[in-house]
């Protein structure tokens, strides 16, 4: 099942991403010569650092300019992301745990490429480039700046020597550690307190950025605003709406037999959710948590058609409680209109009440359920969810979505299932 839902949330978010509108903002870019040109780039959700990025003079131009790292030195997005052109060495053993290496790899190849710049200041500049192989972090030292990157190495000691003091075993090789040592020790900050903060630091993006702005004298008030300068990291939402219940049974089941037929619901949904940006200064890739309660009511007469015959109700009320982890991408991505597109799956327990099943004329009372009650209702289940909507002005929004089929019940007489189709309205708090 699990396997099933990765495949279907590719299949539906591929074509997507893969013709996603453009969405140029305003940016500069640098030639060879030192040259600035102002205009608007394209911005994109750069999971792997861009090979070459595409670039209007304005935005009423009809056709766009691609540059490379070939053509130009550097590229910002105001009040967003810069990259810097870098040529030299970049590392090429793996880090990834499900592909290592069974020796020591200190293969280096020389390229050119776009670097992000995470950080320019007094002492230090700090970078990272991310490729289909791993990320890696260089540091620059004033009043140059140039790259040279930390090392950090993984990887399997097949051989069983003891390398760092580890046999037959993986080898975490942090030398990324003793290069911040030295360069704390030279600007003058090294006291135990950045010696444990450096011991205790990952190879990953704000451990570094954190010991790099103490070498720049940075503050960590003066690095946490210059973070949310590019925005919020997420926000909340509430929604609201009308869940629209299918309410089926197979045609097979006696319950079918007997002139039981499906029956649509119509009922209040509410939910309330938060949105994760993959980058704060687009927006539009998302992952979102959403938990959220519905309901629902299935209550069918009809003549019975088996004995004893007559008037018959069948009747219960349903409330769903869900948490949906999703994925949104918004492939029309503007300040004051999104559209998007999701997939998620959806974690539900499921309660019901009012159940009845005889004739019509009597009371739905506790005796005549215990008496007459044939449901084995299910309880929990998981499902499949795809959604489009639209995000207006910033705090307002559309949606609709479907839920892939559930069982009602675990069988029996009624053999009941249920799709769901969901629409309403999101209010954003920005």
């Amino acid at each position: 099942m699990k396997t099933f839902y990765k495949a279907l949330l590719s299949a539906v978010l591929f074509p997507v991403l893969s013709f996603a509108q453009s969405n140029y903002k305003p940016g500069y870019i640098v030639n060879l010569k030192g040259d600035t040109l102002k205009g608007f780039i394209d911005y994109r959700e750069w999971n792997l650092d861009p090979n070459a990025i595409d670039f209007k003079a304005a935005l009423t131009d009809k056709d766009s300019k691609k540059f490379t790292a070939s053509d130009i030195s550097y590229f910002a997005i105001s009040g967003a992301d810069a990259y810097q052109r870098y040529s030299g060495l970049i590392s090429m053993d793996a880090t990834d745990k499900d592909k290592l290496g069974d020796y020591r790899d200190t293969t280096y190849k020389n390229a050119t490429v776009f670097i992000r710049v995470l950080q320019k200041g007094k002492n230090l500049s700090l970078y990272s480039y991310t490729d289909n192989l791993k990320v890696r972090f260089y540091v620059g030292e004033a009043p140059e700046y140039i790259p040279n990157e930390l090392i950090y190495r993984l990887y399997y000691n097949q051989a069983g020597n003891v390398v760092k003091g580890q046999s037959g075993a993986t080898v975490n090789e942090s030398t990324y550690m003793k290069q911040l040592f030295a360069l704390a020790n030279q600007y003058g900050i090294l006291n135990n307190d950045v010696q444990r903060e450096i011991e205790r630091a990952d190879y990953k993006k704000d451990d570094l950025l954190s010991i790099v702005s103490e070498i720049n004298h940075i503050s960590k008030d003066e690095l946490k605003k210059s973070i949310q300068s590019k925005g919020p990291i997420y926000n909340l939402f509430v929604s609201a709406g009308a869940n629209i219940n299918h309410i089926t049974t197979t045609q097979n089941s006696p319950y079918y037999a007997g002139g039981g037929r499906p029956q649509n619901s119509s009922m209040p949904a509410a939910s309330l959710g938060i949105n994760l940006f993959a980058n704060p200064s687009t927006r539009q890739l998302q992952f979102r948590i959403e938990a959220g309660v519905a309901l629902s009511k299935y209550n069918y007469s009809y003549d019975l058609k088996v004995s004893p015959y007559g008037p018959f109700r069948t009747s219960f009320n349903e409330a769903e409680f869900s948490i949906s982890p999703q994925i949104i991408y918004n492939f029309y991505n503007t300040d004051d209109f999104k559209f998007y597109a999701g997939v998620g799956v959806t974690f539900s327990e499921y309660s019901f009440s009012n159940a009845y099943f005889g004739p019509q004329n009597q009371s739905n009372s506790a005796s005549n359920i215990s008496d007459t009650n044939p449901f084995y209702f299910h309880k929990r289940d998981d499902t499949f969810l795809f959604k489009l909507g639209a995000q207006i002005q910033k705090n307002w929004g559309v949606f609709g979505q479907y839920s892939s089929g559930v069982a009602v019940e675990e069988g029996g007489y009624f053999a009941m299932s249920s799709k769901v189709i969901r629409v309403g309205l999101n209010y954003y708090f920005w």
